[in-house]
Protein backbone atom coordinates (compact mmCIF):
# COMPACT_ATOMS: atom_id res chain seq x y z
CA UNK A 1 0.00 0.00 0.00
CA UNK A 2 3.16 2.62 0.66
CA UNK A 3 4.47 2.35 -2.84
CA UNK A 4 0.53 2.72 -3.95
CA UNK A 5 0.09 5.83 -1.38
CA UNK A 6 3.70 7.35 -2.62
CA UNK A 7 2.58 7.43 -6.21
CA UNK A 8 -0.84 9.01 -5.42
CA UNK A 9 0.49 11.46 -3.32
CA UNK A 10 3.49 12.42 -5.94
CA UNK A 11 1.60 11.84 -8.84
CA UNK A 12 1.70 15.29 -10.16
CA UNK A 13 5.68 15.35 -9.96
CA UNK A 14 6.10 11.89 -11.64
CA UNK A 15 4.06 12.97 -14.22
CA UNK A 16 5.91 16.31 -14.60
CA UNK A 17 9.31 14.16 -14.71
CA UNK A 18 8.02 11.59 -17.52
CA UNK A 19 6.65 14.73 -19.49
CA UNK A 20 10.49 16.50 -19.46
CA UNK A 21 12.23 13.17 -20.24
CA UNK A 22 9.91 12.80 -23.13
CA UNK A 23 10.27 16.17 -24.54
CA UNK A 24 14.20 15.59 -23.75
CA UNK A 25 14.17 12.40 -26.29
CA UNK A 26 12.37 13.85 -29.11
CA UNK A 27 14.14 16.88 -28.89
CA UNK A 28 17.68 15.14 -28.87
CA UNK A 29 15.96 12.78 -31.93
CA UNK A 30 14.95 15.83 -33.81
CA UNK A 31 18.16 17.41 -33.96
CA UNK A 32 20.30 14.33 -35.35
CA UNK A 33 17.53 14.56 -37.77
CA UNK A 34 18.16 18.01 -38.52
CA UNK A 35 21.72 17.42 -38.92
CA UNK A 36 21.06 14.57 -41.45
CA UNK A 37 19.12 16.37 -43.59
CA UNK A 38 21.33 19.73 -43.28
CA UNK A 39 24.07 17.33 -44.41
CA UNK A 40 22.19 16.11 -47.29
CA UNK A 41 21.69 19.45 -48.25
CA UNK A 42 24.79 20.61 -48.26
CA UNK A 43 26.31 17.78 -50.15
CA UNK A 44 23.49 18.53 -52.71
CA UNK A 45 24.34 22.41 -53.14
CA UNK A 46 28.06 21.69 -52.80
CA UNK A 47 28.96 18.53 -54.19
CA UNK A 48 32.65 17.58 -53.58
CA UNK A 49 34.93 19.13 -56.17
CA UNK A 50 37.21 16.48 -58.21
CA UNK A 51 40.75 15.89 -56.93
CA UNK A 52 44.23 15.92 -57.97
CA UNK A 53 47.76 15.02 -57.22
CA UNK A 54 50.00 17.84 -57.02
CA UNK A 55 53.49 18.51 -55.43
CA UNK A 56 53.70 20.55 -52.04
CA UNK A 57 56.38 20.77 -50.08
CA UNK A 58 57.56 17.85 -47.30
CA UNK A 59 58.74 20.38 -45.16
CA UNK A 60 60.07 23.98 -44.29
CA UNK A 61 62.03 25.20 -47.05
CA UNK A 62 64.14 28.78 -46.78
CA UNK A 63 64.93 30.58 -50.31
CA UNK A 64 67.35 29.50 -52.84
CA UNK A 65 66.99 25.76 -51.33
CA UNK A 66 67.21 23.14 -54.52
CA UNK A 67 63.64 21.70 -55.73
CA UNK A 68 64.56 17.71 -55.26
CA UNK A 69 62.35 14.75 -54.57
CA UNK A 70 63.88 13.99 -50.96
CA UNK A 71 61.74 17.59 -50.01
CA UNK A 72 58.90 17.26 -51.62
CA UNK A 73 55.73 14.91 -51.80
CA UNK A 74 52.45 14.23 -53.75
CA UNK A 75 49.05 14.76 -52.14
CA UNK A 76 45.70 15.00 -53.35
CA UNK A 77 43.75 18.13 -53.40
CA UNK A 78 40.45 19.79 -55.01
CA UNK A 79 41.11 21.05 -58.50
CA UNK A 80 39.02 24.52 -58.07
CA UNK A 81 41.01 25.42 -55.54
CA UNK A 82 44.41 25.04 -56.98
CA UNK A 83 45.89 28.16 -58.45
CA UNK A 84 47.56 28.50 -62.34
CA UNK A 85 50.85 26.93 -62.65
CA UNK A 86 50.35 24.57 -59.75
CA UNK A 87 53.17 21.44 -60.30
CA UNK A 88 51.86 18.08 -60.80
CA UNK A 89 53.98 14.94 -60.89
CA UNK A 90 54.49 14.64 -64.39
CA UNK A 91 55.65 18.10 -64.51
CA UNK A 92 58.20 17.42 -62.20
CA UNK A 93 61.52 16.93 -63.73
CA UNK A 94 61.03 20.34 -65.49
CA UNK A 95 61.26 21.86 -61.98
CA UNK A 96 63.72 18.94 -60.31
CA UNK A 97 66.92 20.84 -59.22
CA UNK A 98 65.76 24.53 -59.42
CA UNK A 99 66.38 26.77 -56.65
CA UNK A 100 63.33 27.93 -55.08
CA UNK A 101 63.07 32.37 -55.07
CA UNK A 102 60.08 32.24 -52.05
CA UNK A 103 60.54 30.38 -48.77
CA UNK A 104 57.66 27.84 -49.01
CA UNK A 105 55.42 25.98 -45.79
CA UNK A 106 55.31 22.38 -45.53
CA UNK A 107 52.09 21.04 -47.34
CA UNK A 108 52.30 24.42 -49.53
CA UNK A 109 51.64 23.44 -53.46
CA UNK A 110 54.80 24.19 -55.29
CA UNK A 111 54.26 26.90 -58.13
CA UNK A 112 56.22 27.52 -61.36
CA UNK A 113 56.66 30.94 -60.87
CA UNK A 114 58.11 30.05 -56.95
CA UNK A 115 61.36 28.54 -58.84
CA UNK A 116 64.08 29.74 -60.90
CA UNK A 117 63.82 29.46 -64.82
CA UNK A 118 65.81 26.39 -65.58
CA UNK A 119 68.13 28.85 -68.05
CA UNK A 120 68.30 31.60 -65.89
CA UNK A 121 72.16 30.05 -64.19
CA UNK A 122 74.53 27.41 -65.72
CA UNK A 123 73.02 24.06 -66.90
CA UNK A 124 74.86 22.34 -64.20
CA UNK A 125 72.91 23.97 -61.20
CA UNK A 126 70.19 21.56 -62.28
CA UNK A 127 71.89 18.63 -61.22
CA UNK A 128 71.16 17.08 -58.34
CA UNK A 129 74.34 16.42 -56.03
CA UNK A 130 75.80 12.63 -56.53
CA UNK A 131 74.70 13.07 -60.45
CA UNK A 132 76.59 13.59 -63.76
CA UNK A 133 75.01 14.61 -67.17
CA UNK A 134 76.34 12.94 -70.22
CA UNK A 135 75.56 13.79 -74.01
CA UNK A 136 75.22 10.84 -76.31
CA UNK A 137 75.32 10.78 -80.20
CA UNK A 138 71.88 10.18 -81.32
CA UNK A 139 70.10 9.81 -85.13
CA UNK A 140 66.52 9.92 -86.28
CA UNK A 141 65.79 6.37 -84.60
CA UNK A 142 67.66 7.29 -81.40
CA UNK A 143 65.27 10.52 -81.14
CA UNK A 144 62.24 8.47 -81.81
CA UNK A 145 61.75 11.01 -84.86
CA UNK A 146 62.63 13.86 -82.31
CA UNK A 147 59.55 13.32 -79.83
CA UNK A 148 62.17 13.41 -77.14
CA UNK A 149 61.92 15.96 -74.71
CA UNK A 150 63.44 17.23 -71.97
CA UNK A 151 62.16 15.49 -68.57
CA UNK A 152 61.32 12.40 -70.71
CA UNK A 153 62.25 8.52 -69.11
CA UNK A 154 64.49 6.36 -71.16
CA UNK A 155 66.09 2.81 -71.48
CA UNK A 156 69.08 2.27 -73.46
CA UNK A 157 69.81 -0.98 -75.53
CA UNK A 158 73.31 -2.29 -76.24
CA UNK A 159 73.86 -3.55 -79.49
CA UNK A 160 77.26 -5.52 -79.83
CA UNK A 161 79.26 -7.60 -81.91
CA UNK A 162 82.00 -9.97 -79.31
CA UNK A 163 85.36 -9.90 -79.96
CA UNK A 164 86.38 -13.20 -81.89
CA UNK A 165 89.47 -15.18 -81.39
CA UNK A 166 91.87 -15.52 -84.57
CA UNK A 167 90.39 -17.80 -87.37
CA UNK A 168 87.38 -18.52 -85.96
CA UNK A 169 84.39 -17.50 -87.37
CA UNK A 170 82.79 -13.63 -86.91
CA UNK A 171 80.20 -14.21 -83.53
CA UNK A 172 76.54 -13.44 -83.99
CA UNK A 173 75.53 -9.62 -82.37
CA UNK A 174 73.91 -9.78 -79.22
CA UNK A 175 71.57 -6.84 -78.11
CA UNK A 176 71.01 -6.25 -74.32
CA UNK A 177 69.26 -3.41 -71.52
CA UNK A 178 72.40 -1.40 -70.28
CA UNK A 179 70.37 1.25 -68.71
CA UNK A 180 66.78 1.14 -67.39
CA UNK A 181 64.38 4.49 -66.30
CA UNK A 182 67.22 6.98 -67.45
CA UNK A 183 66.53 10.28 -67.49
CA UNK A 184 66.45 12.77 -70.51
CA UNK A 185 67.63 16.43 -69.31
CA UNK A 186 68.38 17.95 -72.88
CA UNK A 187 67.69 17.30 -76.30
CA UNK A 188 70.28 19.01 -78.49
CA UNK A 189 70.11 22.13 -76.53
CA UNK A 190 66.90 22.61 -75.45
CA UNK A 191 66.19 21.69 -72.10
CA UNK A 192 62.68 22.38 -71.68
CA UNK A 193 59.62 20.36 -72.83
CA UNK A 194 57.81 22.73 -75.16
CA UNK A 195 60.04 25.39 -75.88
CA UNK A 196 59.83 25.58 -79.49
CA UNK A 197 57.67 24.22 -81.06
CA UNK A 198 58.61 25.46 -84.89
CA UNK A 199 58.95 22.83 -87.66
CA UNK A 200 61.98 21.13 -87.77
CA UNK A 201 63.03 22.75 -84.02
CA UNK A 202 63.38 19.80 -83.04
CA UNK A 203 65.93 18.16 -85.11
CA UNK A 204 69.30 17.55 -83.13
CA UNK A 205 71.92 14.67 -83.03
CA UNK A 206 72.73 14.90 -79.41
CA UNK A 207 70.90 14.29 -76.25
CA UNK A 208 72.17 14.66 -72.65
CA UNK A 209 70.92 12.09 -69.97
CA UNK A 210 71.33 11.99 -66.26
CA UNK A 211 73.48 8.94 -64.88
CA UNK A 212 75.58 8.29 -61.99
CA UNK A 213 79.47 7.84 -62.33
CA UNK A 214 79.34 4.40 -62.66
CA UNK A 215 76.88 4.54 -65.27
CA UNK A 216 78.74 7.08 -66.92
CA UNK A 217 82.19 5.03 -67.47
CA UNK A 218 79.70 2.01 -68.52
CA UNK A 219 78.02 4.13 -71.25
CA UNK A 220 81.07 5.80 -72.12
CA UNK A 221 82.62 1.93 -73.29
CA UNK A 222 78.92 0.63 -74.77
CA UNK A 223 79.34 3.87 -77.00
CA UNK A 224 82.70 3.06 -78.28
CA UNK A 225 81.86 -0.80 -78.75
CA UNK A 226 78.50 -1.02 -80.11
CA UNK A 227 75.31 0.66 -81.00
CA UNK A 228 72.89 1.97 -79.03
CA UNK A 229 69.02 2.33 -79.34
CA UNK A 230 66.90 4.22 -76.89
CA UNK A 231 63.11 3.29 -75.73
CA UNK A 232 60.51 5.73 -74.48
CA UNK A 233 58.69 4.74 -70.72
CA UNK A 234 55.94 5.87 -69.44
CA UNK A 235 56.54 8.75 -66.88
CA UNK A 236 54.52 6.86 -64.20
CA UNK A 237 56.69 3.37 -65.22
CA UNK A 238 59.54 3.02 -62.90
CA UNK A 239 59.92 -0.37 -62.66
CA UNK A 240 62.80 -2.35 -63.58
CA UNK A 241 62.41 -4.96 -66.89
CA UNK A 242 64.58 -8.14 -66.37
CA UNK A 243 65.88 -8.59 -69.36
CA UNK A 244 68.44 -11.59 -70.64
CA UNK A 245 70.72 -10.53 -73.65
CA UNK A 246 69.58 -11.58 -77.23
CA UNK A 247 71.29 -12.41 -80.56
CA UNK A 248 69.43 -14.24 -83.86
CA UNK A 249 70.00 -17.90 -82.60
CA UNK A 250 67.66 -16.95 -79.58
CA UNK A 251 65.27 -14.98 -81.50
CA UNK A 252 64.59 -17.71 -84.09
CA UNK A 253 64.76 -20.48 -81.27
CA UNK A 254 67.73 -22.28 -82.82
CA UNK A 255 70.55 -23.80 -80.90
CA UNK A 256 74.08 -21.91 -81.36
CA UNK A 257 76.04 -23.16 -83.85
CA UNK A 258 73.23 -24.99 -86.17
CA UNK A 259 73.16 -23.17 -88.78
CA UNK A 260 77.43 -23.08 -89.90
CA UNK A 261 77.63 -24.18 -93.02
CA UNK A 262 80.33 -27.68 -92.48
CA UNK A 263 84.58 -26.84 -94.01
CA UNK A 264 84.89 -27.19 -97.23
CA UNK A 265 86.40 -30.67 -97.99
CA UNK A 266 89.80 -30.39 -100.09
CA UNK A 267 90.30 -30.65 -103.84
CA UNK A 268 90.03 -34.19 -105.08
CA UNK A 269 92.84 -35.27 -107.24
CA UNK A 270 91.91 -38.68 -109.18
CA UNK A 271 95.66 -40.38 -110.61
CA UNK A 272 94.95 -42.60 -113.25
CA UNK A 273 95.20 -46.42 -113.33
CA UNK A 274 95.63 -46.56 -109.14
CA UNK A 275 92.32 -46.13 -108.24
CA UNK A 276 90.78 -44.35 -105.64
CA UNK A 277 92.93 -43.00 -102.38
CA UNK A 278 92.17 -40.66 -99.74
CA UNK A 279 92.40 -37.02 -100.80
CA UNK A 280 95.74 -36.15 -98.60
CA UNK A 281 97.58 -39.02 -100.15
CA UNK A 282 96.08 -38.70 -103.64
CA UNK A 283 97.54 -34.56 -103.54
CA UNK A 284 100.72 -36.04 -102.05
CA UNK A 285 101.49 -38.64 -104.95
CA UNK A 286 100.37 -35.62 -107.55
CA UNK A 287 102.85 -33.17 -106.07
CA UNK A 288 105.54 -35.99 -106.11
CA UNK A 289 104.97 -37.17 -109.66
CA UNK A 290 104.87 -33.61 -110.51
CA UNK A 291 108.32 -33.39 -109.13
CA UNK A 292 109.75 -36.07 -111.02
CA UNK A 293 108.63 -35.10 -114.37
CA UNK A 294 110.62 -31.94 -113.62
CA UNK A 295 113.94 -33.22 -112.75
CA UNK A 296 116.52 -33.66 -115.17
CA UNK A 297 117.29 -37.28 -117.02
CA UNK A 298 119.98 -38.59 -115.04
CA UNK A 299 123.61 -39.80 -118.05
CA UNK A 300 123.84 -43.42 -117.80
CA UNK A 301 126.99 -45.20 -115.77
CA UNK A 302 130.20 -45.90 -118.14
CA UNK A 303 131.44 -49.10 -118.60
CA UNK A 304 134.59 -50.05 -117.15
CA UNK A 305 137.43 -52.76 -117.81
CA UNK A 306 136.50 -55.97 -116.49
CA UNK A 307 137.93 -57.36 -113.41
CA UNK A 308 140.65 -60.06 -113.69
CA UNK A 309 140.20 -62.78 -111.40
CA UNK A 310 141.66 -65.79 -113.44
CA UNK A 311 145.40 -66.65 -114.24
CA UNK A 312 147.49 -64.88 -116.43
CA UNK A 313 148.01 -66.27 -119.94
CA UNK A 314 150.96 -68.71 -121.01
CA UNK A 315 154.30 -67.21 -123.21
CA UNK A 316 154.57 -64.35 -120.73
CA UNK A 317 152.03 -62.38 -123.11
CA UNK A 318 151.39 -58.80 -122.42
CA UNK A 319 148.19 -59.15 -120.29
CA UNK A 320 146.75 -56.32 -121.73
CA UNK A 321 146.35 -57.22 -124.99
CA UNK A 322 143.62 -59.54 -124.03
CA UNK A 323 141.95 -56.49 -122.42
CA UNK A 324 139.92 -54.30 -125.30
CA UNK A 325 140.90 -50.62 -125.07
CA UNK A 326 137.86 -48.81 -123.93
CA UNK A 327 136.45 -46.13 -126.37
Amino acid sequence: MKPLAFLARHRNLLLLAAALGLGALAAFGARGYLSEQLAIERERLAPRQPSIQVVVAKLDLRRGETVSAENMAVRDMPREFLPAGTVTPDRFDAVAGARLLQPMRAGEPLQKLAVAAPDSGAFSARLRSGVRALTVAVDEVNSLSGMLQPGDRIDLMLSVRLPGSSGAPLPQEITRALMQDVRVLATGRQVRPGDDERPGARAYTAITIEVSPEQAQRLVVAQRSGKLTAMLRNPGDREPVAQRPLDVYGLLGMERGAATAPPPSPPEVIVGGQGPLRNADRLAQALSQAAAAMAPAAAPPVAGPPAVTGPLPSGGANPSAAVPAAR
